[in-house]
């Protein structure tokens, strides 16, 4: 397996040293990037180290409920996301989930359940203990080869940000036959709009 680059934000030193060490001792492929206390901190690391996964407490002195999830997906959408935290509900897994979040840890389980959960999020899997597994079907994330040729081709240009009539005259076809392709996409990555299009085939690595 390839190393993976994570970085770990939690207000309580402790606990982020503690997680850091733990991650690092355990698995020569896991290398902690950074950890951190605060959101400032963590947005600026983001910037320096580029992680792949970050591990993310929900409750924070600085931040708004789910808020920095939110700010997180939308800013770096190539970066997967777990939560880790004391609170536990059903609601909050889903919200979450629907947010963009892959995995969900509570502080209560065993270290061993983070280190596989990072493992699950790295390979595209989103990651949450049993008992919210039910949630996770209305999430599921598409094997690439479920996208043809010519559906990846309408995706990277809709990425470009090229109109349907540009992507028709450029593949030769109908700007209904681009219409339709679009909608196939929707469905086959649970999005509703262009914006939520690219979002998902970023963070699974269709495109860059």
């Amino acid at each position: 397996m390839q190393e993976i680059k994570i970085g770990i934000l939690d207000d309580h030193p402790i606990v982020s040293k503690g997680l850091a060490d733990y991650l690092s001792k355990k698995e020569n492929n896991v290398s902690v990037q950074f950890s951190v206390n605060n959101r400032a901190e963590l947005l600026e690391k983001i910037e320096a180290t580029e992680p792949e996964i970050l591990v993310v407490d929900i409750v924070m002195p600085d931040v708004n409920g789910l808020d920095l999830f939110t700010e997180l997906v939308k800013k770096h959408p190539h970066i997967k996301l777990i939560a880790y935290s004391t609170l536990k509900s059903s609601i909050l897994v889903e919200n979450l989930l629907s947010i963009g979040v892959m995995g969900y840890v509570n502080k209560n389980q065993d270290p061993e359940d983070l280190l596989t959960a990072i493992k699950s999020v790295y390979h595209d899997r989103i990651s949450v203990p049993e008992k919210y597994k039910f949630l996770t079907s209305r999430f599921h994330l598409p094997e690439p080869s479920m996208l043809t040729k010519r559906e990846m081709e309408i995706l990277l240009l809709i990425a470009a940000e090229e109109t349907t009539q540009q992507i028709a005259n450029k593949l030769g076809v109908s700007p209904k036959t681009i219409e339709n392709h679009k909608i196939v996409l929707f469905k086959k990555l649970d999005v509703k709009n262009a914006a939520g299009l690219v979002l998902a085939a970023t963070r699974l690595g269709y495109i860059s």
